[in-house]
């Protein structure tokens, strides 16, 4: 049997609460015993043992459908302050449908993962958004989430965060959305991380006034720069685009092997490339390929590239370029091989077929 010491140490106070917590019936009761809890877990902190760890989150996660959105709110905000909590508990928090519950955790507990944040912004509500644009770091993938779904005053909010990470997909689309807004144009020539490509977008779309002053803060960068650097780009373009004609007269004269054109420029990241090959082998549009390559559905681009007959190799290349470069993240479990040659090739066929026929009828 335990000492009387044993007996009151933190670690036996806080298995006793648990155990009590797990089987009251009061509603009352069961809210005093959670902020009891909580509070003996965050005094406690890193010194808590797996097992305790373990049993605070399941007595706890069935506990939060229990009791009111205030005291699920309260814990929030306690728990939110730690350095460390169970992951499910801290998923559960982030995404309660009370804002008031889930704010707390979203935008104060730093180690929330990725993947939660993720999850977070492509389901829940504008609130929820808000609170993840407000967060001290906000990584690419979760901004450009929060720039596609986020209403005017979340992206301002986003701009506006030092924090905020941007890829370059995202940031092209942050861009796009700041014609006609002065503000959000404001927010951004305010910025520090802007590439050159970001300021060549930029400068178009803002009045002189902000023109000048985002020449003023880029420093080195000046209009001689930049056109510099579109020159180097068009220079570049001009030299891709007569090596993809070439590559396309390869293949319609059967001296070029498809697989080989596309997994070459999948692996030097010519996306816009590779599209084009792909556009002039089925007989598509080499935008309307591109879009649906980039930003359609996953499963639709698996079929153009099933039809063409390209190697799961080159596939998944292809997928991880779409992910990087076009600033696409999928939230469901990635294509594997198995996914992709369980499509039969010559339904993906038909289904391109029918894709060029209601193309035609279109434009007519």
């Amino acid at each position: 049997m335990p000492s009387r010491a044993q007996q009151n140490t933190p670690h036996a106070t806080l298995a006793a609460d648990l155990a009590a917590l797990a089987s009251e019936p009061t509603s009352e009761k069961r809210l005093e015993l959670l902020r009891r809890i909580t509070d003996a877990y965050i005094d406690q902190g890193d010194r808590c043992t797996a097992a305790e760890q373990y049993l605070f989150n399941e007595v706890v996660s069935q506990l939060l459908d229990k009791v009111s959105s205030a005291g699920r709110a309260t814990a929030s905000e306690k728990l939110s302050k730690l350095k460390s909590l169970p992951v499910e508990l801290a998923s559960r928090l982030a995404a309660d449908g009370d804002i008031a519950v889930a704010r707390p955790m979203i935008r104060d507990y730093g180690p929330l993962p990725e993947r939660i944040l993720l999850d977070v912004s492509m389901t829940a509500s504008q609130e929820h958004l808000h609170a993840i644009a407000a967060r001290p770091l906000v990584t690419p993938p979760v901004s450009d989430v929060v720039v596609k779904r986020g209403d005017r005053n979340t992206i301002q909010t986003l701009a506006a965060n030092r924090g905020a990470q941007f890829s370059d997909f995202g940031m092209q689309r942050l861009i796009d959305k700041s014609e006609g807004d002065s503000e959000l144009q404001e927010l951004i020539v305010a910025r520090t991380d802007l590439s050159l490509t970001a300021i060549g977008r930029l400068l178009p779309l803002i009045s002189d006034e902000l023109a000048s002053r985002l020449r003023a803060t880029a420093g080195s960068v000046d209009d001689a720069a930049v056109a510099k650097h579109v020159g180097e780009w068009a220079a570049d373009r001009q030299k891709n685009s007569a090596r993809t004609d070439a590559y396309i007269e390869g293949i319609r004269t059967g001296d070029l092997n498809p697989n080989d054109i596309i997994g070459e420029l999948v692996s030097g990241k010519r996306l816009l490339d590779a599209a084009t090959v792909l556009a002039a082998i089925v007989g598509l549009d080499r935008f309307y390929t591109f879009n649906l390559l980039t930003s359609g559905k996953i499963h639709s681009a698996l079929l153009l590239l099933r039809a063409v007959g390209l190697s799961w190799t080159v596939v998944d290349a292809f997928i991880k370029l779409r992910i990087a470069k076009a600033g696409l993240y999928d939230y469901e479990t990635p294509p594997v091989r198995d996914d992709y040659e369980a499509i039969a090739p010559e339904a993906a066929q038909r289904v391109v077929r029918f894709m060029k026929v209601r193309r035609t009828a279109k434009a007519s």
